[in-house]
């Protein structure tokens, strides 16, 4: 009850609270009337007296806090003349810069664009420029080529982080990783004003940790924008899938409208050989399985944009997403068993945001998730001894989700800030699984299982910014959590310090905590069979993982990164294989370790030859340590050395034709008891641009070589086994975009799907 009163009181507090300061905007061009980017614009009274300063962004606009009576702009660059320009209105107007002459004598003065810029601490990389040459169509494909940013199967990593997710203008999209690739996917590159990475994200985001916040290009013009789009793919099976987006805006409403289908085909196929001991007797099991997916997903979405005034937005977003009619069926062949395993599934996600921006540092929003999944399996299976056995399975999960919050930002004299904010999440899930028709010596057990889980947060933080760029900021984020019988009450610190001693030397060192929670169907009663010999358990208790890491990176001539990390993870849980000793049965399970630490560095080198090819060298080499007290009858404390290495290479052939050809390999590695070996990925690509540009086709083959995966085998404390999985991971794809009226793509939140299905 009293934690309930402080966040009610802290809602009301928030909601009378406002800035100390209005804004002071402009704009800065050229004499052609094109924006100028990254001109430094300082504020001073008349007498002076410094007040504030900031950078023009890529569309030429700033934003100063104070707003005084009279004041004076001081506009520098280093390829213009420096201006002065007085005021006396919050508008400054439209301020015309004029170049510098620089003809000198025979000599010819080329400029380069930073690779990166910090401001307030935070990375900040032009995603239309970093992308120009390169061989991409969207803005997914762009943020897997920032520098320390690596790609799996839809799922971003970035280089000495423990986690990585992925914001818009500055709020968190809660979505799955196909989700995010999908909606990535259909944003395109040039609405992207920049990409900033940040390894420790502040408070009023609402997630912790490695972010990345793709900051979208606003429009308020009358217009009538799409982008139509259609893909072929072949990974063993041809699929394909079209998307169209439309966007219709006034400058005081937005309506931007998408659907999207795809036809979904995919095959797995997996090499086992496993020595199984049981009652002091050996037994060597070999099996080969193949694990087909097909299945139809529509994606909608509706949103609403509307701008009471220039300093007041509301949004109010539907998304929804369907797979009425997926199928996968396994059939596993081998020494042991033959078995046919066959999977219905039916799943429905519905979601409704609503979010308010003030003109005064406040925001507040919230959301409704509904999401149902229906699944119907049958197997069959014949063991070598002849004996049979089969079953039906009705299975189902249910989840609501209501989540809200509230922020207050202030800034203060002497770029001074302070922010604080509440945040309340519930969940109610219902799982549910019913076995029938069973026959044979097959273990069932029905469940029928329900967990409420709730989340209440509270955070202050303190910012500062200097003139000459160094920043600071820190803050402390309280969470009550509770689900089921579990009650955990926790303080979340960041820090982040800036220093820059010149534009061509940047520190930066960061503090973050962040927490990771376990899927709701991995935490039921419940056993899955994947087919006769291997099964899936749930694991009721576990607790989700905490993760502390610190980073430092130095930064050279805005291009060149060099940083250094440890992490430390308690209770991380992760699914590694165990051979029973009961019984003849590979189980998988999540469990909770100990800890988990890894410390490691990680260079960037980019380079470049004229203007026909770039080049970027990432090298990653860490230890990791990995210790579990109670992993079955097997527990284990391990250490491993690990190295990662990435050469991209784009080559440009005219204006609108490039190449692109990227390696990457991983040295062997450990997860728990499994021993993975190494791996290695080589892709190339083409991209062809074509009428004035609304017109792209994109090529590609990934992982030419199906070595990508590595190969898995587990040899401790009397455990045998081998797992190659590295077949059909090959994929050729053909990519072709329309783009009409100009296209510009309004930002996105997507919905927290993770730890949905089973």
């Amino acid at each position: 009850m009293e934690c309930k009163k402080i966040i009610a009181g802290l809602f009301i507090y928030a909601g009378f609270a406002s800035s100390v300061f209005s804004q002071t905007t402009g704009k800065v061009v050229d004499t052609n009337q094109q924006p100028v980017e990254g001109a430094t614009i300082v504020m001073q009274l008349p007498d002076s007296t410094y007040l504030g300063a900031t950078i023009s962004a890529a569309d030429g606009t700033f934003i100063l806090e104070p707003e005084p009576e009279d004041y004076q702009l001081i506009v520098q660059h280093l390829l213009y003349q420096t201006r002065q320009v007085k005021g006396q209105t919050r508008d400054a107007g439209i301020i015309t810069m004029e170049a510098k002459d620089y003809n000198l004598e025979e000599v010819v003065v080329k400029g380069e664009k930073p690779l990166v810029k910090v401001e307030n601490g935070r990375l900040g990389y032009n995603l239309s420029v970093l992308s120009e040459k390169q061989v991409v169509n969207n803005a997914y494909e762009a943020i897997t080529k920032l520098p320390g940013v690596q790609e799996s199967s839809g799922i971003l990593s970035l280089a000495g982080a423990n986690s990585l997710t992925i914001v818009m203008n500055g709020k968190p999209t809660t979505m799955t990783a196909e989700q995010l690739e999908t909606l990535l996917r259909n944003t395109p590159v040039n609405r992207v004003e920049k990409a900033e990475v940040m390894y420790s994200a502040p408070p009023e985001l609402h997630v912790r940790g490695a972010i990345i916040n793709v900051v979208m290009k606003r429009s308020n013009d009358y217009s009538f924008q799409g982008e139509l789009s259609t893909y072929y793919q072949n990974k063993y099976f041809s699929s394909g899938g079209a998307n169209g987006n439309f966007r219709l805006s006034t400058p005081k409403v937005t309506l931007d409208v998408m659907y999207g289908t795809d036809n979904i085909k995919m095959l797995e196929y997996t090499e086992l050989f496993s020595r199984h001991t049981l009652s002091d007797k050996v037994y060597e099991i070999t099996q080969n399985e193949k694990l087909s997916s097909k299945s139809w997903v529509h994606n909608v979405r509706t949103a609403l944009e509307y701008n009471i005034n220039k300093k007041n937005h509301l949004n109010v977003v539907y998304t929804g997403s369907f797979t009425p009619d997926g199928h996968n069926r396994s059939i596993a062949d081998g020494s042991f068993q033959q078995s046919n395993l066959d999977k219905f599934t039916d799943n429905k996600m519905n979601n409704i945001t609503v979010q308010y921006s003030s003109g005064i540092g406040l925001e507040v929003g919230g959301d409704y998730t509904r999401y149902t999944s229906d699944n119907n399996q049958t197997m069959f299976t014949q063991l070598s001894d002849k004996n049979k056995s089969s079953y039906t399975l009705t299975g189902g999960q249910r989840i609501d989700r209501y989540s809200i919050y509230a922020d207050q930002k202030h800034n203060l004299t002497n770029n001074w800030g302070i922010g604080y904010g509440v945040a309340y999440r519930y969940a109610k899930d219902y799982d549910f699984q019913t076995y029938n028709n069973v026959t044979g010596n097959i273990q069932t057990e029905n469940t029928e299982a329900k967990l409420n889980e709730q989340t209440a947060s509270f955070y202050f933080s303190l910012n500062k910014n200097w003139a000459t760029g160094t920043s600071f900021s820190v803050s402390a984020t309280g969470e009550y959590y509770t689900i089921g019988n579990y009650h955990k009450w926790a303080v979340y610190p960041q820090a982040s310090l800036t220093y820059l001693k010149s534009p061509k030397h940047i520190f930066q060192l960061s503090l973050s905590t962040d927490k990771t929670y376990p899927g709701y169907w991995d935490m039921q009663s419940s056993v899955t069979y994947l087919n006769g010999y291997s099964e899936l358990q749930g694991t009721p208790g576990l607790r989700p993982m905490t993760n502390y890491n610190l980073n430092g990176t130095y930064i050279l001539k805005q291009k060149y990164i060099f940083g250094m990390f440890y992490t430390h993870t308690s209770d991380f849980f992760a699914q590694s294989p165990y051979q029973a000793t009961d019984r003849l049965a590979l189980i998988y399970k999540n469990t909770n370790w100990n800890y988990m630490r890894m410390i490691g560095a990680n260079i960037i080198l980019p380079f470049s030859i004229g203007n026909w090819y770039d080049a970027r060298l990432t090298l990653v080499g860490m230890q990791a340590r990995q210790k579990c007290e109670r992993f079955f009858d097997v527990p284990f404390d391990r250490k491993k050395w690990m190295f990662v290495g990435t050469f991209d290479n784009t080559f440009m052939v005219g204006k609108n034709l490039s190449f692109e050809l990227t390696g990457n390999i991983q040295t062997p590695f450990i997860q728990g008891t499994l021993d993975l070996n190494s791996s290695f990925n080589l892709t190339a690509g083409m991209k062809w641009s074509f009428a004035k540009n609304r017109c792209s086709l994109i090529a590609r083959c990934s992982d030419i070589f199906n070595s990508s995966m590595p190969d898995m085998k587990v040899r401790f404390k009397g455990q045998h086994l081998d797992m190659n999985t590295g077949f059909y991971t090959r994929t050729v794809s053909l990519n072709f975009t329309y783009r009409f009226g100009g296209y510009k793509k309004q930002e996105i939140k997507g919905v927290d799907t993770s730890r949905f299905g089973h």
